[in-house]
């Protein structure tokens, strides 16, 4: 409060308080003068004025007291236009001038514009979720830990659809949907305009290039028979064509349907007696050098040289069952499945050096060539994003022939674990560490081997339609008269003959309802159901009609599904296969890693189709045209 308060003030306080008024309305006095003072005070010190003393009514100023109020004015109106040409800055000159640079933001700031040198789309053909678990403490620090630990995890990650199978599980993957609107419905299927059963690659307008016989049917393949647009398509679209786009795999469809329609190339391994990795048309008319001096270098030839010998410890192989099992198939020639395996003694029963696609090996030579890729088509090293899909066939292969709880599997996953870390460090020396981004995921799970559950007393069996599609023609016949009524089966569908349903004059939605009433009745079968109760959707909200759906197509699919109990297949005695709607089939890995990719986990479901629009929106590239999925928000956060 000031010490100078105008003598007024004090005047009225001295009559406010010393009159005679009652003590209430001294109180009331006393308060209103002491805030007037504050308030006064308050606005003198606001405007940047003293309070100066003033004379007495009636009083002269002395010439000196006037002087120095009026240099106190005068200084205050210096301070007030100094302080405003501090906020308002001088006209900017008509010449350039040198600015310092501006100081980095404390927040990041978004950069639509910013893309890594490299993108790495990583498959592995059956590879279940638990595998991450069961096989952890025997995995290295830099492979798939390295990916878990300092990368994103999507731990309940499944297949929204089925059947689980590995065509349709590609294609899913890079194009953002499911076989409902990519088109590629199963590894093979019924082809209701030819009659006969298509693959899903297969493509007889082009022909082989890798090896000197064009016309072996191994490289007369293609993505033709894929309905959508994948992540590399729609890269390349973006950047005027310039970005580079190649898959690689043991299997063709492992390589063709993930690099899509615009790919630079796709190549996958041809075994028999050449060893090499080959091509179609409809890439290019010729390998490029760094390809023929790879395939040139023999190094399937090598590999075959050397047993496949465990290198597991008996603890670390404790999870699993014991070796030389009834549940595990033998290699064509072999009396038991048991370590360790001659190659080379094998190759001759085995498809010559198809020998290796069902053993570890097979992953190694992918790696080998993946690596020679980056180097020879110098990826992530131009103006451009570039991507390379990588699919590992080989542990599908081994799954299929072992099963899910055998050693060889166990092997052939620390092994592939090594193969990552050595691959991780050659994107780090080559790209440069921080600069490319990958995924890891799966194409399918697979189920535990039937025989093995059932010893161990899980009640699960081996599903057997032959009973079931004769019963239901001869049921079909009886009813509607003689006829061809059901012209396939397939992929665990009916396919009813809709041309002679229309001639007749028959009700086609009757006659599937026909059929799944006499499936209900089989042992070993969960639900069966038609294709009309698809197209009219999923009011019931079942996840398991709804993932029929999403993998069923109305001019492709069959009339009516049949799926098994959980647990149940279509297979052999030893070893596994895939295909079914429940969680040992959908339940797969999702991990990004590296280029703007935070640590960390989520437990939210995500899907298949989820990936292709999350890596979409990560690289700040266009999704596929057909995508159905959803960037993952956890991931963003």
């Amino acid at each position: 409060m000031p010490t100078e308060v105008p003598r007024c003030i004090f005047s009225y306080l001295n009559n406010a308080l010393f009159m005679k008024p009652t003590a209430t309305l001294r109180l009331v006095h006393f308060v209103f003068c002491v805030g007037l003072m504050l308030g006064v005070s308050t606005a003198w010190s606001q405007i940047g004025l003293p309070p100066t003393e003033q004379p007495p009514k009636g009083e002269k100023v002395d010439e000196q007291t006037l002087m120095q109020n009026r240099m106190r004015e005068k200084e205050e109106k210096k301070r007030q236009m100094a302080e405003e040409a501090r906020r308002t800055p001088p006209e900017k000159p008509a010449q350039s001038v040198q600015r310092a640079p501006r100081p980095e933001p404390s927040d990041p700031v978004t950069n639509l514009g910013e893309r890594p040198k490299l993108v790495v789309g990583i498959t592995v053909d059956q590879m279940r979720m638990d595998y991450l678990y069961r096989f952890w403490d025997a995995f290295g620090d830099d492979g798939f830990k390295r990916l878990v630990e300092k990368g994103f995890v999507c731990a309940d990650h499944h297949f929204g659809y089925a059947p689980t199978y590995t065509g349709p599980g590609h294609a899913s993957i890079f194009t953002g949907t499911t076989p409902r609107s990519h088109g590629i419905i199963g590894n093979d299927w019924y082809d209701r305009r030819s009659g006969n059963s298509v693959y899903c690659a297969s493509d007889n307008s082009v022909e082989t290039v890798g090896i000197s016989d064009a016309s072996n049917p191994a490289g007369h393949m293609s993505p033709h028979r894929m309905e959508a647009t994948t992540i590399g398509d729609e890269l390349k679209l973006a950047t005027g064509m310039q970005s580079k786009v190649i898959g690689i795999s043991i299997k063709d469809r492992g390589a063709i349907l993930p690099a899509g329609h615009l790919a630079d190339a796709a190549y996958w391994f041809y075994g028999k007696d050449e060893g090499k990795f080959i091509t179609s048309t409809r890439y290019m008319e010729d390998v490029p050098r760094w390809v023929d001096k790879w395939n040139r270098g023999k190094w399937a030839e090598r590999y075959m040289k050397q047993p496949w010998a465990m290198n597991l410890s008996e603890a670390a192989l404790s999870i699993q069952t014991e070796d030389n099992t009834p549940y595990e198939r033998p290699f064509k020639g072999d009396n038991n499945p048991t370590y360790p395996y001659d190659l080379k003694e094998l190759s001759e029963a085995n498809g010559g050096f198809d020998v290796l696609k069902g053993t570890p090996v097979g992953n190694t030579l992918v790696m080998d060539f993946a690596i020679a890729a980056i180097a020879g088509e110098k990826l992530g090293r131009g103006a451009h994003t570039d991507l390379l899909a990588v699919s590992f066939s080989s542990t599908d292969y081994v799954g299929h022939q072992f099963g899910v709880h055998a050693w060889e599997t166990m092997d052939t996953y620390v092994r592939l674990d090594q193969q990552l870390a050595r691959f991780f460090r050659s994107l780090d020396q080559t790209v440069g560490a921080g600069q490319w981004m990958c995924w890891l995921t799966a194409d399918h799970g697979a189920a535990t081997v039937p025989s093995l559950a059932q010893d161990a007393g899980i009640p699960v069996d081996y599903w057997q339609p032959g009973n079931l599609i004769d019963d239901a023609k001869a049921d079909l016949a009886a009813t509607y008269g003689e006829g061809e009524w059901v012209l396939n089966y397939s992929n665990d569908q009916f396919f009813l003959n809709r041309p002679l349903i229309r001639e007749r004059g028959l009700d086609l939605e009757a006659m599937q309802q026909r059929v799944q009433a006499s499936a209900l009745e089989y042992e070993g079968v969960f639900t069966a159901v038609t294709g009309t109760d698809l197209v009219r959707g999923n009011t019931s909200n079942d996840e398991i009609l709804e993932r029929l759906r999403n993998g069923w197509s109305a001019s492709a699919s069959g009339d009516v599904i049949i799926v098994p109990k959980p647990g149940w297949i279509q297979y052999s005695r030893s070893g596994t296969t895939h295909g079914s709607p429940f969680a040992y089939d959908t339940h797969v890995p999702l991990l990004f890693y590296g280029w703007h990719v935070p640590a960390g986990i989520t437990y939210e479901r995500t899907y298949i189709r989820d990936i292709a629009p999350t890596v979409a929106a990560l690289i700040h590239s266009p999704m596929p045209n057909a995508t159905t999925g959803r960037p993952i928000e956890d991931l963003f956060d």
